[in-house]
Formats: structure tokens, sequence, C-alpha cells
């Protein structure tokens, strides 16, 4: 904590903040748009499948844009590249703010662009600047992506309502000036830029790229992409559909939001409480078990027990988090060396981020069909004891030691 203190007394501090502001926008405008679904399909004749393809567009966007981000920075610095990112989020975050739907479809296309440039960027950023605060400052920007997903979240219906109660140009499409609202979360990072604190480093030359066919024909690395891919999978299906669901169990629509930002408070809590004791918590398979299990019954309530929701968004948010970071480990613990682990973090995000855009589409495309939620909430469920069993079999055994 000294060192970061010391950090934020000089123009380091401008890095850092760049790089927390960047976070705010990295989970957030994904999230902010879910409790607005119903809204924009009155204001603009959407089914649930075209609501679910709307959620999906980010998804394909990181898949397609993750492998291509790192291959940019072969040729511009790592800054420049990292403000493109953010330059596209912020244009994509104007685009859907307006009550069009080719608008509101390319504006996500191009916050998915923007994020899969940030998610593959930020880390290398962090190592740069601060390779002796990697694990604190890597704390402080996944909270941060977590308060920006919270912010966006819980204050998306309220901002549509003040404008839906005003006389302003914006009162018969509210979910439009709540989203335009979220961009000046967006701004932020770029004011720091525009400072001229931030002195792009020129591009490092890169030696010639890892093959990758071994690590495709590995099974052991196909389970530990599959539990990752499953986490984004259940994550953004829930995270783009919960508001929806907890409405058909009778929430008002704020609350419902609300509870959506719970999702995302808990999920900070595994970055600053899992990370510095890991190595006391007893072995990653035990832990594994523990957070998908956790995971499990969160879903089991939201099917039978929907009163208590905000508990089960809580435990949903701590518990898939939670296997984020422990996924991310298994990369380091279950590789030789790092090449290796690059290999397999991009096979990972390929595969993961290609899953998870499946499934706020499915489970639209089920709720149109069957006209309840119930099955969509089955079929997660079944895929949450997949779940389970692949985070045991992906696992390092307990006589690989955790740190």
């Amino acid at each position: 904590m000294n060192k970061l203190i010391r950090i934020m007394r000089h123009d380091a501090a401008y890095i850092a903040l760049f790089i927390f502001f960047t976070a705010l926008s990295l989970r957030g405008p994904v999230m902010g748009l879910s409790p607005l679904f119903e809204r924009i399909s009155l204001d603009l004749n959407l089914s649930s499948s075209q609501l679910g393809l709307l959620a999906s567009l980010p998804l394909v966007a990181f898949a397609v844009f993750a492998p291509v981000s790192a291959q940019l920075i072969r040729r511009w610095s790592l800054e420049r590249t990292l403000i493109l990112g953010v330059s596209f989020i912020a244009l994509g975050m104007l685009m859907r703010s307006l009550p069009f739907i080719q608008s509101l479809y390319f504006g996500m296309i191009l916050i998915g662009v923007g994020i899969a440039v940030g998610n593959v960027l930020l880390p290398g950023l962090v190592k740069r600047y601060f390779p002796e605060s990697v694990v604190q400052v890597t704390a402080i920007y996944v909270l941060m992506m977590n308060v920006g997903a919270f912010l966006m979240a819980s204050t998306a219906i309220p901002l549509s309502q003040i404008a839906e109660q005003s006389e302003w140009p914006f009162a018969s499409h509210g979910w439009s000036f709540a989203l335009l609202c979220q961009v000046v979360i967006i701004l932020l990072p770029i004011m720091i830029w525009l400072s001229g604190k931030i002195v792009a480093q020129p591009a490092q030359p890169t030696s010639t790229a890892l093959k990758e066919s071994a690590i495709w024909k590995s099974k052991l690395a196909w389970l530990m992409s599959g539990f990752l891919a499953m986490n984004s999978l259940l994550s953004y299906s829930v995270m783009a559909w919960i508001p929806a669901i907890l409405m058909s169990n009778g929430y008002t629509d704020s609350t419902a939001g609300l509870y959506l930002g719970y999702v995302q408070v808990a999920g900070a809590l595994p970055s600053l409480l899992l990370a510095p004791f890991i190595n006391k918590l007893g072995s990653l398979r035990r832990l594994a078990l523990i957070s998908t299990g956790i995971t499990w019954l969160s879903l089991f309530g939201y099917l039978y027990l929907a009163d208590w929701s905000v508990f089960w968004s809580l435990s949903f948010g701590f518990s898939t988090s939670m296997s984020f970071i422990l996924g991310m480990s298994f990369v380091s613990f279950r590789t030789e060396s790092p090449k290796q682990a690059a290999a397999l973090s991009g096979m990972s995000q390929l595969l993961g981020y290609s899953l998870a855009a499946v499934g706020p589409f499915s489970l639209g495309f089920l709720f149109d069909l069957y006209q309840s939620w119930q099955p969509a909430l089955y079929l997660l469920l079944g895929l949450g004891t997949l779940w389970v069993i692949l985070g045991w079999y992906a696992s390092p055994p307990p006589t690989q030691k955790s740190a």
C-alpha cells in the first residue's frame, strides 16, 4: 500500500488513473443496458430474441477482436492502442444512445471492439508501469470494473424515469437519455489522456508467435478453457436477463436493476479477498468446488426461491467472480512457460466469449418459444452442474500448491 501511495505522488499517478478510469467502462456498458430491455423493446418493438442478440453482439466482438488487439501493439504503442480502444467505447456509447435500431446494434459492436482492446492490453500496461505492485493495481482495476458496472446498471432505470417525467425531447425515449448519461464515465480516461501526462512508449519488437497446435490438442487445455468458457456463458447470460426474470416474478424494474448492480458489487469482493490469501485457503480444487457450488445454488434459488433474489444476486456475483480468478490461476499453475500460458489464455478467451455470445440470444429465444423464463433457468441449472464437474477436473490437484 505504501508503494501505491508513493506512485500517486508523481506522474505515474496519471497512468494509474488512466487504468482505473478505463476499467470503469470495461463491463458497465454491457451490464448497464439490460435493465432497460423492457423499455427498449416497447419503444422499438423488439422481440426477446432480438434483445438477446443485442446483448450477444459485444461478446462476439470480444472473441473476434481480442486476438487482433494483441497484434496491434506490434505496430503501435501500447498506450495509443489502448486509447484507441477507449475511443471505440465512447463512440459506441454515443451511437447506441440514439433512438434507432441500427444505431443501437452498431453502437454495441463498437463497444465490444473497444472493450476487447481494453481487456487484452490493460494487464500489459499494469505490468509495464507497476511491475512491483501488479497484484494491488490489478485488484483495484478489477474492483473499478465492478464499480462501473454497478453504477451503470443501478442508475439506468432512475435516469430513464427522470427523462420520462420531464418535458425534454428525451421524454418519449427515456432509455436513450439513460444511455447518454453513461457516456460521462468513459470521458474520464479520455480527459486523463488529453492532459498530456501520458507519454506513449515505442512499440517493442515481438518474437514469433508460439505455435498453438499442441495447446488445441491438449485435453487439459480444453478442460481449463471449458471452465473459463462456462464462467463467461453463465455470467453474461444471467446478467443480460436477470432484470427481466426478476420482473416476471413481481419485482419492479428499478429493484431488478438494483439487484443486477448487487451482482457487480459482490463480484468486486473476491478480487480484494482471494488474491492476498489464496495460499491460506486450501487447494484450488476445493476452492473451485466451493465457488461453482455457490453458483449452482444461486441459480437454483432464482428458479425456486425467487423471494430471496437479493441474496442470490450477491452470491452469484461473488461466486462467478471468484471462479474467474481461480480460472486465471489455473492457466498459470497448469502451464510450464509464459508462452504456453499466453497460448492457453488466448484459446480460453476465444472459446469463452464465443460461447458466451450464444447465451443471451438462446435464453431470449427460449422465452419467445415458451413465454416463460423457467425453461431458460432449467438450462442454466444444467450448465451449472456441468461447470461444477469441469471445475473439479480443470483445477490443479491438492498436491499442487496454490502459491
